[in-house]
């Protein structure tokens, strides 16, 4: 076997990495083109090559997404929920199998965001872990034209003080508890 048929595996999976990048980094200008030109008129192909995919997912998923991450964020006072019309509310925010994931997760971090949602009233839930998502989805990018334009895309968020590095854990939790409930990839349909 010649050393270019053992690269062959390696290569075909490079390009449809590189492929999956360019796509993302196309879909990711669209969407801050639409959403903010000001803003993504300051940006280059390399600034685009650090977007994160959940910034090419469409609206509606997008949005599923950051409800999620806000979510993961509260979670501590999600787990003391005991009222019907919250839990509801939350089930509809976030789907079933990511919230039953999510209240069956033994080991949740502690990060202070305010205390909001242990008190918020069912009606502005979602709003609230969509803001508190949002939060943390900024907070995972550098400072820059990049994070501008996604704050555009993301609408209102919840100013957190977070590290990127916190910020990138609590998005890989929700990455994570999405998979365990049944939804591999952020970007699944929205319900």
């Amino acid at each position: 076997m010649s050393a270019v048929m053992e690269d062959a595996p390696g290569a075909v999976r490079e390009t449809a990495l590189a492929r999956e990048r360019r796509a993302v980094r196309a879909a990711a200008a669209r969407r801050l083109l639409a959403a903010a030109p000001d803003c993504a008129a300051a940006l280059d192909w390399d600034a685009l090559a650090e977007a994160p995919h959940w910034l090419a997912l469409p609206q509606p998923a997008l949005a599923r997404f950051a409800r999620r991450v806000g979510a993961v964020l509260c979670a501590p006072a999600v787990k003391l929920w005991i009222d019907g019309p919250r839990i509801a509310a939350a089930r509809a925010a976030l789907g079933d199998d990511f919230l039953q994931a999510l209240l069956d997760e033994a080991d949740v971090p502690v990060v202070d965001a305010g205390g909001r949602a242990r008190q918020e009233s069912a009606e502005r839930l979602p709003a609230l872990l969509q803001a508190g998502g949002a939060g943390v989805l900024l907070a995972s990018l550098p400072h820059g034209p990049l994070r501008r334009a996604a704050a555009a895309v993301l609408g209102p968020a919840v100013e957190l003080a977070l590290t990127p590095a916190l910020a990138h854990t609590l998005v890989a939790r929700t990455q994570a508890l999405a998979a365990a409930g049944g939804a591999a990839h952020p970007n699944e349909a929205d319900r």
